[in-house]
């Protein structure tokens, strides 16, 4: 994460092709290291799939991995993009896992 702006927003959107379907999942992360851990969310999820344990919990491997701790590091998940045919757990998981990956590298 850049230390001189301390925030960053990442937009990831995750798409594979597996077997006889794809494995989607589109999120849009910011990320304040100014702040002390938090994870809230403002995404809108449709009536039939919500992944937001599996968001929260790629983000927090994540910053568990890059910081050591969760003492640090303030997340809002802005925003998905959800696809009623693709969109799955490990499509949002990996989503989460990219986006937050990026974040330390901007």
């Amino acid at each position: 994460m850049n230390t001189s702006t301390g925030q960053v927003t990442i937009s990831f959107e995750y798409s594979r092709h597996l077997g006889p379907r794809f494995v989607h999942g589109s999120v849009q992360l910011s990320f304040d290291a100014f702040r002390p851990y938090s994870y809230r969310s403002e995404a809108i999820w449709p009536d039939e799939g919500n992944y937001e344990a599996a968001i929260r919990e790629s983000v927090e491997t994540v910053l568990k991995e890059q910081l050591g701790s969760l003492d640090k590091v303030a997340v809002i998940l802005k925003s998905i993009d959800y696809d009623p045919i693709n969109s799955c757990e490990a499509g949002f998981s990996n989503a989460a896992r990219a986006a937050t990956e990026a974040a330390f590298k901007v």
